[in-house]
């Protein structure tokens, strides 16, 4: 019979993040553990004055046309 204590524990540790989760203490939770290991970061504010946008975030350079999937009478007419 094969070990299932790594089973049991991801369906533990999955269990207990959709819980965290559905009461919205899971942010608050993993913000805590980043503290205690010693990998916490925060996000650079938004500029106020400005309103530059974070300088990490890269928006779309074009809108991407996704109804190629789709059949052609999903399609949209132009």
């Amino acid at each position: 019979m094969p070990d299932l204590t790594w089973f049991y524990f991801i369906c533990f540790l999955s269990a207990t993040v959709l819980w965290k989760d559905y009461n919205g203490t899971l942010e608050e939770s993993l913000n805590r553990f980043e503290e205690r290991i010693g990998i916490r970061t925060e996000l650079p504010p938004e500029d106020e004055e400005t309103g530059d946008p974070v300088p990490y975030y890269i928006p779309p350079t074009s809108e991407v046309d996704s109804t190629f999937i789709l059949p052609d009478s999903l399609r949209k007419r132009e």
